[in-house]
């Protein structure tokens, strides 16, 4: 049986709405596909230092809201068991909204998705700056290239 190409778009957006964002087209041999951008994005909220709730228009008068990682960095974990770790969580936290605030938009650029949770994967730019590196510079995240992340020793 032959499913048309419009019915296949509906299931797989029933499926995985990010697909919206990170996907021009819904080929079958790779839905995660990357896009270059720049994407316009709202911010709806911070969930922690490295990862965001944005309302992204990809397309104009189309808004898809999704909860966007940021790439190249990982930030503490405020789920830690470890106190020490939690209160540089929320330093992380609140210096990447310092970062994004006073802006109306911001802008995802080499946007990518598949193994993060239901999360995309995204270089995030406020104004000129680009957050990861400034995130890095203030020594509240460090480089992260997707493998295994060094548990967290409290001391």
């Amino acid at each position: 049986m032959r499913i048309g190409r419009s019915l296949l778009s509906v299931i797989v957006l029933a499926q995985a709405p990010v697909l919206a964002l990170v996907s021009h087209s819904f080929a079958a041999e790779n839905p995660w596909r990357s896009i270059v951008g720049p994407v316009a994005a709202r911010i709806v909220r911070i969930i922690d230092g490295d990862t965001l709730l944005v309302d992204a228009h990809p397309w104009p008068g189309h808004a898809v809201r999704v909860s966007v990682r940021l790439r190249g960095i990982d930030t503490p974990e405020r789920r830690s068991p470890c106190a020490g770790e939690r209160l540089a969580a929320d330093r992380a936290s609140s210096e990447l909204e310092r970062l994004v605030s006073g802006f109306a938009t911001v802008e995802l650029r080499n946007v990518s998705g598949g193994k993060y949770y239901g999360r995309v994967l995204a270089d995030l730019r406020a104004g000129t700056q680009d957050v990861a590196t400034a995130l890095l510079a203030s020594g509240l995240a460090r480089p992260y290239d997707g493998g295994k992340r060094t548990p967290p020793i409290c001391g």
